[in-house]
């Protein structure tokens, strides 16, 4: 369905071709004959018809000395009869015979003029109308304005003409009587007034004037120039009485003759503009019109003052013109000259048709000349506009796409050097890094991009106009600009005065035309009228010598408009020749894709082949070696020069023979594919101590056969002369790792520590490229076998997650036992809100328990908790935590294969301890008696809770003897449980750790074939100050990514590996809870690393989120780019931006402890403005090395490994700590 713009464009142009083609409209008005539709159909047809001006179009080689035969009649001509009938016009009656023959009036010679004549013609006054042509093509282009007035009745001049002789140059100073005069006119003054209507888009093309009122009137007064004239004078009249012509080349008005006061009357009563320029000083006498429209400003001090002083910015135009009339005495008629006049405050482009009469009076000398200018400005500029606007349909009507209209805007927008002194062109785009994004929303201006499709008046490479603009994150130069007419769709013109336009912008500009810098330039949106979308934006100069009034308004409005409809035509026709390709160019296109394809897949696999560590080969049916990359080559040690058939089997060791001929019998014979360890003739050295040893290889081989013959046999050979010598060295080397196991064991710290630097990495790596090959095969149009090659690249990245997540759930397990066995482990309250803990940790769980394994997990709240009222307690969320998700995935673990399956999770609250009531749950007995850790002074003093979790399952159940293995180090139900289900035999041991600590005690119930109950409770303090909601679900949020881990290490099926991906994405991809003040691209971060690959991985990935990143490799760097910043004094105008610092702690150099020691004395010493919040990020995670940090200065430390998430919410919440306090500490100084 078309828009309702362009159902009015098609029924414009209907009608217009209506009217054409049988010469009638609506009116009435006589039909006409020999119509030319192809005017019509070129698009300026529907621009012509929205002219107000009265218009018609003939054909060049028409006969111009008998009737016209027009070509087209606008409606505003069609709909004026008188006028219709004013024109001579052939009838459609006289189609079949020949038209009469009358003289040919003067409006059709003028026209036949026009027609046969190159160059600028004069325009033409007939009936009323003052006509202007142009041509197009092969038609004439004939359109005009009205032109009415009442004309005062003139005075009947004399034959002798006599006024005061010739003198020199007198100086003319006005008095201040004659300024007093002009302050208190209070009579109208005449003047032609311009159409000021801005919402009409033609008031440029409309040249109506209103009607010319006399200049004054003086009943009984037939001679101002009288010492006592009788009647009423205009201030006008009286204005020109005041001046002292005694003091001018014109004397005193007593000395007038009677012929000079005769003319000097009739210029006074003149409705035109009129001036007298006498004697050689060319004094100047004038009427109230030409006062108003050609002296302007000049006026009043132009009276009786010499014109070549006042006007001297056009002498040099005219004064030719002027000499050659007092030379010859000849009378000048000169039309639509273009004239600086400065008669507003700057020198104006205008244009006058103007004549000069000598005046000898009475003598036989030249004694002034007598002026009559005619001001045509709008009309001439009118027809430049016009022919801008027909140029442009021109040019644009001949792009088949977008692409070719571009350049063509330019060109056709480059003839008028004046109006447009510069100009410059943007197409929009689409931003290909944002992806896709609706095209019916303008809020998609954050998603685009603009490309430079070319400039006017601009030198290459001008930084005003670069190459590229991005709408979302581009600042300066004309984006704001661009910003703002996006939303409105209108022209947007910018100022020099107002702010909106810089004249830094416009240096060095080749500004043509005038050549004078612009003080205004317009922005105008295109888009097509068929859309919403805009798709480029043009931005012009405003000519210097114009005021932007509503006719450059109306013509900007025009140029948009034309702008539109061209683009849409041309969008609709690109558009169509995409429909319009046929099946056999597209299969042609596709099969040529093909090719290419097929030529780069075999020129990769060659490529792989040459660069790959294993060899590949291919032998005939006889045996006969046909291809072998170079690797196949050297660890065979074939000759490259000797190739027979079977002559690869001389590098074969005599021990693998008879395997190897079995094995081409299998292959040959039962025609599948064979695969076997060879020892070949070639030894192998070790490159580390240099031993000879066996060459062994794995021989994996594959026939091809075609029509039931053997064609070849492809195959692959992997060194594993390694492997075996390592088998054999780990043989002889077993006793000894034996005797060195409990001397590692004392090293579990260390290598915990070691684990931990590379986890992060490796997990930040994997979830990249995850993220990453994701975005690709959602974005990207690919084949399949890139589309599988991708999935199983993806598929590899999440395996390495799952196995970088087991690997830290093992580390963690083993610094926790550490910690435990050292009695480091620190039980540290916080504000918390039970519940919401829970949630969110069954949050975490919810896809793999109901999505994959069709868990139904249900959480209830006891009614003990609601009756206590419990809202926020003091406990240690992270280890709570910690329990928790060991029980959550142990009940996940044993459930995913019963029958029935779910999991019910409790939450209750006692005032003492809690008392079970099923008699076959029972805690596990310690010998350690409780703790009370809520004693310390960080717990509070509120109401002491007892919190009670419990987790129940439909799971495999236990027996009663392996109940009684649970809780125990090391230890699992049954050696099935390992086999069947993995772990390590710790989570319940440190959750049964944990939970004493915090005072509490766990247990378990459990009955074969029918599931388990495990639940504990923990110690706990009503909280005595609440704390945000949001900043405890952040808190809670970031220790879920620390202390998450996944119900299955080592999935055995499709199903456990999409069940452990889930909780692994749902802990990979939960949204941070940001503050809506916090914004990732606002932040400046330093991150201090030695090690190289940790440091580049934690820079791209912190990069993602859209932040600055500086890098140092030591503490001692980092000082000095510190010292760069705006935060070190001295620096706070011109240093770079600092947020924060990401600071490892061992570093060659300079350690992070003494980086950051250094950095709080400098802070103390006045060096450093404020504190820089810094934050420690390290693998050293036991309890005293991060208080060691803490005491050091650091204000957070974040233990490794870590996903991006976590550091992300650790950096905002020391922000927003730190803005906190430098508010608190500008209150107190203002207070």
């Amino acid at each position: 369905m078309a828009s309702p713009s362009r159902k009015h464009a098609r029924s414009l142009t209907e009608s217009t071709h209506r009217s054409t083609r049988d010469g009638s409209d609506d009116s009435g008005s006589e039909r006409f004959c020999n119509v030319d539709e192809e005017l019509a159909g070129i698009c300026i047809g529907e621009l012509f018809e929205l002219d107000p001006r009265p218009t018609f179009a003939l054909r060049l080689d028409s006969d111009f000395d008998t009737a016209f035969s027009p070509v087209f009649l606008n409606g505003t001509l069609r709909s004026d009869r008188q006028l219709m009938n004013a024109i001579p016009f052939r009838p459609k009656s006289h189609t079949s015979d020949s038209p009469p023959k009358f003289p040919p009036s003067d409006f059709q010679r003028w026209i036949k003029t026009v027609a046969t004549t190159d160059g600028t013609t004069p325009s033409f006054l007939h009936a009323g109308i003052l006509w202007a042509s142009f041509r197009v093509k092969r038609w004439i282009v004939i359109s005009g304005c009205h032109v009415t007035g009442h004309v005062v009745h003139d005075a009947t001049f004399d034959q002798g003409l006599s006024g005061p002789p010739l003198q020199s140059e007198l100086t003319n100073t006005l008095s201040a009587q004659r300024m007093e005069i002009y302050r208190k006119e209070d009579t109208p003054r005449p003047r032609r007034v311009l159409s000021s209507d801005s919402e009409n888009a033609g008031s440029l093309l409309d040249h109506k004037a209103s009607t010319l009122e006399p200049a004054f009137i003086t009943p009984g007064t037939p001679d101002w120039t009288l010492p006592h004239p009788e009647g009423e004078l205009s201030p006008h009249v009286i204005f020109a009485r005041s001046v002292d012509w005694a003091a001018t080349p014109l004397g005193d008005m007593n000395s007038w003759s009677r012929e000079f006061r005769q003319i000097a009357c009739l210029l006074m009563a003149h409705p035109f503009p009129l001036a007298l320029f006498w004697g050689a000083e060319l004094t100047v006498i004038y009427n109230k019109a030409y006062a108003d429209t050609v002296a302007g400003l000049k006026h009043p001090n132009l009276m009786g003052t010499g014109f070549k002083g006042p006007f001297a910015e056009l002498w040099d135009t005219v004064g030719a013109i002027f000499d050659e009339c007092r030379r010859t005495g000849r009378s000048v008629a000169v039309y639509d000259q273009m004239l600086p006049i400065e008669r507003q405050g700057f020198v104006e482009e205008t244009f006058y048709t103007w004549s000069l009469t000598p005046l000898y009076g009475g003598t036989d000398q030249i004694l002034g000349l007598y002026n009559s200018p005619f001001e045509t400005t709008r009309q001439t500029r009118g027809t430049r506009a016009m022919k801008t606007l027909l140029k442009l349909a021109q040019e644009t009507a001949t792009a088949k796409s977008v692409a070719e209209f571009w350049p063509n805007i330019l060109s056709a927008l480059s003839e008028n050097e004046f109006d447009f002194p510069f100009a410059v062109l943007y197409s929009v785009s689409e931003d290909e890094e944002e992806g896709s994004v609706s095209q019916s929303s303008e809020n998609s201006q954050t998603f685009k991009t603009c490309a430079l499709e070319g400039t006017i008046g601009i030198p290459a490479g001008h930084p005003s106009t670069p190459q590229k603009l991005d709408l979302k994150r581009s600042y300066g130069g004309f984006v704001p600009a661009f910003r703002d007419s996006i939303q409105t769709r209108e022209p947007t013109l910018l100022t020099i005065k107002d702010g909106t336009l810089s004249e830094s912008l416009m240096e060095n500009f080749e500004l043509r035309g005038f050549g004078e810098p612009c003080r205004e330039a317009l922005v105008c949106p295109i888009r097509p009228t068929t859309g919403e979308n805009v798709l480029g934006f043009l931005v012009v100069g405003v000519n210097p010598r114009r005021p932007f009034d509503d006719d450059y308004h109306g013509f900007i409005q025009l140029l948009d408009r034309q702008l539109a409809t061209s683009l849409a035509s041309v969008t609709l026709l690109e558009a169509e020749v995409r429909r319009g390709f046929t099946a056999a160019k597209a299969a042609a296109l596709e099969r040529s894709r093909l090719t290419e394809e097929l030529a780069v897949q075999r020129s990769r696999l060659q490529r792989i082949a040459e660069v790959s560590p294993v060899g590949m080969f291919s032998v005939d049916a006889a045996g006969l070696l046909l291809e072998g990359n170079d690797r196949w080559f050297e660890m065979t040690g074939h000759s490259r020069d000797k190739i027979f058939a079977m002559s690869w089997m001389e590098t074969v060791h005599s021990d693998s023979i008879a395997t190897i001929q079995e094995g081409w019998k299998i292959m040959t014979e039962q025609g599948i594919p064979w695969s076997s360890e060879l020892r070949l003739n070639k030894p192998w050295y070790d490159k580390v101590t240099g031993d000879k040893v066996d060459s062994w290889i794995i021989a994996a081989c594959q026939p091809e056969f075609s029509d039931g013959k053997l064609k070849t046999v492809m195959g692959s050979i992997t060194d594993i002369s390694r492997i075996k010598w390592a088998e054999n060295l780990q043989a002889r080397r077993l006793l000894e790792a034996e005797e060195t196991r409990r001397a590692q064991n004392n090293f579990i710290d260390i290598t915990s520590h070691e684990m931990r630097n590379p986890l992060s990495a490796i997990l930040q790596c994997a979830d990249g490229i995850s993220s990453s090959l994701s975005d690709i095969l959602d974005a990207s149009k690919l084949n399949a076998e890139a589309v599988a090659t991708i999935k199983e690249s993806i598929a590899n990245a999440e395996t390495i997650q799952l196995c970088a997540q087991h690997q830290k759930s093992i580390v963690d397990d083993i610094l926790t036992i550490s910690k435990l066995d050292s009695n480091l482990l620190l039980i540290t309250p916080v504000p918390v809100q039970p519940v919401e803990i829970v949630r969110q940790a069954l949050q975490m769980f919810m896809v793999e328990c109901q999505k994959v394994h069709d868990i139904k997990m249900t959480f209830h709240i006891s009614p003990s908790f609601e009756q206590l009222q419990v809202n926020m307690v003091m406990l240690d969320s992270s280890r709570l935590l910690q329990v928790l998700i060991n029980l959550m995935t142990n009940a996940i673990k044993f459930t995913k294969s019963s029958p029935k399956r779910t999991i019910d999770v409790t939450v209750g609250a006692y005032l003492e301890p809690p008392e079970e009531q099923d008699a076959n749950f029972q805690y596990f007995p310690t010998k350690k008696a409780k703790s009370d850790v809520t004693t310390a002074s960080d717990w509070g003093d509120g109401d002491v809770l007892y919190l009670r979790f419990e987790v129940r399952d439909s799971g495999c159940g236990l027996t009663a003897e392996e109940k009684n293995k649970l809780f125990n180090r090391f230890t699992q139900a049954s050696p099935r449980t390992h086999v069947q289900y993995g772990g390590s035999g710790l989570g319940l041991f440190i959750s049964r750790q944990i939970t004493e600590l915090q005072g509490g005690e766990i247990g378990a119930a459990s009955e074969a074939g029918v599931g388990s109950t495990f639940a504990f409770y923990v110690k706990a303090r009503r909280a005595e100050n609440q704390q945000d909601h949001k900043a405890i679900q952040k808190r809670v949020s970031s220790e879920l990514q620390s202390k998450g881990r996944l119900s299955i290490n080592t999935p055995k099926s499709q199903e456990e590996h999409e069940g452990s991906m889930s909780t692994l994405l749902q802990l990979r991809d939960t949204p941070p809870l940001s503050s809506p003040s916090s914004n990732p691209s606002d932040w400046h971060i330093l991150i201090v690393e030695d090690n190289l690959v940790n440091q580049r991985i934690l820079a791209q990935q912190i990069r993602k989120l859209g932040s600055t990143v500086h890098v140092a490799n030591h503490g001692g760097e980092a000082l000095d780019i510190i010292k760069e910043t705006r935060h070190f004094r001295g620096r706070e105008a011109d240093g770079i931006h600092l947020s924060v610092i990401l600071m490892d702690l061992e570093m060659p150099v300079m350690d992070g402890l003494t980086c950051v020691r250094k950095i709080r004395e400098m802070e103390a010493d006045g060096l450093i403005h404020g504190r820089l919040p810094i934050i420690a990020v390290t693998a050293n995670a036991r309890g005293e090395q991060i208080a060691l940090a803490r005491d050091s200065g650091m204000d957070d430390v974040m233990p490794k490994p870590f996903r991006i998430l976590q550091i992300r919410l650790k950096i905002e919440a020391l922000l927003e700590k730190t803005a906190k306090m430098v508010m608190t500490d500008a209150d107190t100084l203002m207070n």
